[in-house]
């Protein structure tokens, strides 16, 4: 995670095989070299991040942290200004049984993290579990309370999601919200209308179901991952792992148009597959300014191709090998 304003960076050490993992945060220098400030053992296997606020606790921050192998959600109090952070609570799951793909549905496998539009809930994706965990954020401590789960189709293995409002909202209309999610072990994007009760609660309708390459067939072992909302906000884009769509080592990236407004009959589109220039796209970031960095796990290496705002992902602009697979990547402009 990146505090843009304070110029700290926050990391996740996943410790795979370990029986602990680590979270350190690192002051960004001038010359964009890292001095690391504080680091906190955590449980094992944190995948996913971000950061949610109390409304009466103006001078912190706090950011949740999901547990992938550790089967957990994490949450920590911070001191923005200083990037010091200290944890506070620990949520642990199990299952009954298996999931409908036991070789990944053995346990609770949190995967993904998000904050809705209002700032009032946080909702985890569980790939294990095929669920949607939803916490909603105490006011006065910044906690998590646990609400009811929604589920999702068995064995669709949900992992990433992100929340979409109209551009031209300046303040998120309680009407307005939908909820987009990617799920990993079927390659499948579904979409929610998202209704506030007067009660505090939140619910979910599903409005949309289609796979991540416009209804033909995925690719034995294609695995979708990762989600975002472009800039102009009206294009949702979905990295593909391990489908060699473009060629061996070329994975895909599939682009969707969505709505600008409310209550439109055809809210969501396939437009087409653009490849990653890499393989396992595991997480990629769009900036402002038209170009995505790409983070090629198994391609060791980081890409950055442009972003044609019509909905395309335009040609390859840069690439930069590294050691080590690469999971994330983020912009610092």
């Amino acid at each position: 995670m990146l505090d843009g304003t304070n110029e700290i960076l926050y990391c996740l050490d996943e410790g795979i095989g370990l029986p602990n993992s680590t979270l350190t945060s690192f002051k960004i220098k001038s010359n964009g070299s890292l001095a690391k400030i504080h680091q906190l053992q955590t449980l094992t296997g944190p995948v996913a991040s971000v950061f949610y606020s109390a409304t009466q606790l103006t001078d912190r921050k706090f950011f949740a942290v999901v547990h992938y192998s550790g089967s957990a959600v994490t949450t920590y109090s911070v001191d923005p200004t200083r990037g010091h952070f200290e944890h506070c609570q620990t949520f642990t799951f199990t299952i009954p049984a298996p999931g409908t793909v036991p070789s990944r549905q053995e346990a609770s496998h949190p995967h993904g993290v998000v904050v809705d539009p209002t700032g009032q809930f946080v909702l985890v994706p569980d790939l294990g579990a095929d669920l949607v965990r939803i916490f909603q954020v105490n006011p006065t401590t910044g906690g998590l309370e646990e609400q009811e789960p929604f589920a999702v189709a068995p064995g669709s293995g949900p992992r990433h999601a992100v929340f979409w409002t109209p551009s031209r909202v300046r303040q998120a209309q309680l009407r307005d919200v939908r909820f987009y999610l990617v799920s990993e072990l079927d390659n499948h994007l579904r979409g929610y209308d998202v209704k506030y009760s007067q009660n505090g609660t939140i619910s979910f309708s599903q409005f949309y179901d289609a796979n991540t390459y416009g209804g033909a067939t995925p690719p034995t072992g294609s695995k979708a991952a990762e989600i975002a909302i472009s800039p102009e906000n009206n294009h949702l884009v979905i990295s593909n792992r391990n489908d060699n769509m473009f060629g061996p080592g070329n994975d895909s990236i599939a682009v969707f148009s969505i709505a600008s407004g409310w209550r439109e009959p055809s809210p969501v589109s396939f437009l087409g597959l653009y490849p990653a220039y890499g393989s396992f796209p595991r997480q990629f970031d769009m900036s402002q300014k038209d170009v995505v960095a790409l983070a090629l796990q198994s391609s060791q290496k980081v890409a950055v191709a442009q972003w044609n705002r019509v909905g395309m992902l335009g040609p390859l602009l840069v690439e930069k090998s590294l050691d080590g697979e690469i999971s994330s990547a983020i912009w610092d402009i």
